[in-house]
């Protein structure tokens, strides 16, 4: 019997060698991986430090926290230790990593303990599995710690078993950056035996983590998990040497997976779940966000950003598209990127308004997609969004101006029919009301619209139908006209609510698409280097109500940073500034890297080089960017960064061929 023949395509090898020689270039990391506090982790890590130092091996200690524990303690003498740095935050000064020093010293070797570890504000970043990457990239080799409940795609799992939220997480992509991974693995009667001698926690602190995290049982289903975790790695690896070697592959490597995300808090759960399942499959996978011209609070724009982050850091491809229909965009999508695999979430219940709305997004798709697979997740009800309305007695007067409108409008009709109903009658006057129902929809939402609709039927049945008592409603067409008060409200109210949504979500689209024309055609027509920086500065300050500066590299001195009422005397922004440009990445306000520089700085990337730093700060700091704000600013600084490339090529050149003259 002829045995079925893998082959391997051209494209899969050379992106494996490309991903040897990257992987070349960058240090190595090392995790050592547990299934809880007291496993053993730092004492092996610290271990095999003092075998690689008898080796002649150069290490030396970054960070590490030894808890108390005299055997790690006695492990620490003797080693070379970086000194801390001192973060000043509210009043207190604390102690962190300083990686700007490991990247001075660039030793072979460093370690550095709990890679979950959340830095404190003002430090360079946000958390410590950063500061392990830029060392990597440096060439700096790594050793670090990890507990599997803070690896990010797990959290979900592991807070169902330990019934206690995970505050701290690390994406799985710097995981998947190491090289090796030790699993430190020791029996949970073994490890529960290290607690009551007092080897994990000191003081009370072990009577009350046998109580809660430290069960014998969660234990176990923590040892499964980390085991299972591990056996996915080396299977995940064994494939990708198959590659290398030539050898084909066991999965199907046409799948491809999809997610869609929003700004909800259950979208973290749905990511989560893609990436476990596309780490399974060995597949690539791509996070959607459909724009459908809602109107988002800061609140949800910040959940938003973070949703995209976090699928970003776990290795997704992250796509956002407008379409005021969500499964329409979702299909487009589906088609464009030959996608075999969509998964959607799904609330626990309906409600009221579910009764009566189209069909949902999963009918939706499994009609449009007959041929893909649809994956739906179930929500835990106690992660339910936060809801909209506001019980407060003294709401916004943003909130309240339009029912105010609504009142308004109530009692001006009630007083034109109660003058009208001796020439009218009661009927005629019911369908005034209704008149004035779907008038009002074309100014007023959904929420102003029902509430007219419910006054509507109440004064017209208190006040207006004959021999009637209060709230007393009479038989036959009366019924049916206080019925079609609440349809019309409610259709009328969801129709024109999409139409402007819809008109507002293409308003915002084409302001920002003139907004990047007319940037890109002063570029095309500017007398002077000068004219461009000054135009482009005043339009994307317009159009995202802030204020820009563009700062560009002397060729022979590297990035110019002048004096600017920009800058002022911000020592921060200057130190982000250089960092952008020295490392070709975002950082400053609203990212994970230097935060504290109350501006927003992206590298201006030419074809070859990086030519400058474009910076905005918001007017209204509190302010978040959403994601299409965010796509013009890299949109613009992508075309200035062109062009300056250009201009310095084409100097180069004439100053090239006048020294030949």
């Amino acid at each position: 019997m002829d045995q079925e023949v893998e082959t391997v395509s051209p494209e899969d090898i050379l992106k494996a060698i490309q991903e040897v020689e990257e992987q070349g270039k960058k240090g190595k990391l090392k995790i050592f991986l547990g299934m809880a506090a007291g496993v053993g982790k730092t004492y092996a890590m610290l271990q095999e430090a003092h075998a690689l130092i008898k080796q002649g091996a150069e290490v030396v200690v970054g960070v590490i926290d030894d808890h108390g524990r005299k055997e790690t303690r006695e492990l620490i003498n003797g080693l070379e230790m970086l000194p801390p740095l001192e973060v000043s935050y509210k009043e207190t000064v604390f102690y962190e990593f300083d990686v700007d020093a490991a990247l001075k010293r660039r030793p072979q070797l460093i370690l550095v303990d709990e890679l979950a570890h959340s830095n404190i504000p003002g430090s360079k970043h946000l958390k410590r599995w950063q500061d392990v990457q830029e060392l990597i990239e440096h060439g700096i080799n790594v050793y670090t710690t990890l507990n599997v409940q803070h690896i990010e795609s797990l959290k979900d799992i592991v807070e169902s078993v330990v019934e206690i939220p995970i505050r701290e997480t690390v994406p799985d992509s710097i995981i998947e950056q190491a090289s090796f991974i030790e699993v430190i693995d020791i029996p949970p009667d073994g490890l529960l035996e290290r607690l009551r001698e007092g080897k994990v926690y000191l003081g009370a602190q072990p009577e009350i983590a046998m109580q809660h995290f430290f069960q014998e049982d969660r234990l176990t289903a923590l040892r499964e998990i980390i085991l299972r975790f591990a056996a996915e790695k080396v299977d995940h690896e064994l494939h990708t040497l198959a590659v290398r070697a030539g050898r084909g592959a066991r999965w199907r490597t046409h799948e491809r997976l999809m997610v869609a995300v929003s700004h909800s808090p259950h979208s973290k759960k749905l990511i989560r779940t893609a990436r476990r399942l596309a780490f399974t499959l060995d597949v690539p996978w791509i996070a959607v966000y459909v724009n459908t011209g809602a109107v988002l609070d800061d609140e949800d724009n910040a959940n938003l950003a973070k949703n995209l982050e976090l699928a970003r850091d776990l290795g997704a491809e992250v796509i956002a598209t407008n379409d005021p229909e969500v499964y329409s965009a979702l299909y487009r999508i589906a088609r464009l990127k030959n996608v075999t695999q969509i998964i959607i979430g799904r609330s626990p219940r309906r409600g009221l308004f579910g009764l009566i709305k189209r069909q949902s997004l999963l009918e939706r798709l499994v009609i449009e997609c007959p041929d893909i697979d649809i994956h739906v997740i179930r929500q835990e009800s106690e992660l339910q969004a936060r809801k909209k309305i506001s019980f407060s007695l003294y709401p916004a007067q943003a909130e309240m101006m339009p029912y105010l409108i609504m009142s308004a409008c109530v009692l001006l009709l009630t007083l034109i029919n109660w003058m009208l109903l001796p020439f009218v009658g009661y009927l005629v006057t019911g369908f005034i009301f209704l008149l004035g129902i779907l008038t009002m929809s074309l100014f007023l939402r959904k929420g102003p619209i029902f509430v007219a609709a419910i006054l509507y039927a109440l004064i017209w049945d208190s006040f207006f139908i004959p021999e009637g008592n209060v709230f007393t409603i009479l038989p036959g067409e009366n019924e049916a006209l206080l019925g079609l008060y609440f349809l019309t409200a409610i259709l009328t109210g969801i129709l024109i609510d999409r139409e402007r949504d819809h008109k507002e979500m293409l308003l915002k689209r084409e302001e920002r698409v003139l907004a990047l024309y007319e940037i890109v055609r002063g570029i095309a027509e500017a007398a002077s280097s000068e004219k461009v920086l000054q135009d482009t500065k005043e339009r994307v300050g317009i159009v995202l109500n802030g204020s820009c500066e563009i700062f560009l590299k002397d060729p022979d001195n590297g990035l110019l940073i002048p004096d600017t009422p920009f800058l002022g005397k911000d020592e921060k922004a200057k130190h982000a500034l250089m960092w952008v440009f020295e490392n070709n990445k975002e950082a400053g306000w609203s990212t994970p890297t230097l935060p504290g520089a109350h501006a927003l700085m992206i590298p201006l990337k030419g074809f070859h080089d990086v030519v400058g730093v474009f910076a905005y700060r918001p007017k209204i700091p509190s302010r978040v960017l959403t994601h299409e704000e965010k796509n013009f600013f890299y949109s613009v600084g992508h075309q200035i960064a062109a062009h300056f490339e250009r201009e310095y090529s084409t100097n180069s050149t004439a100053l090239s061929l006048s020294s030949g003259q």
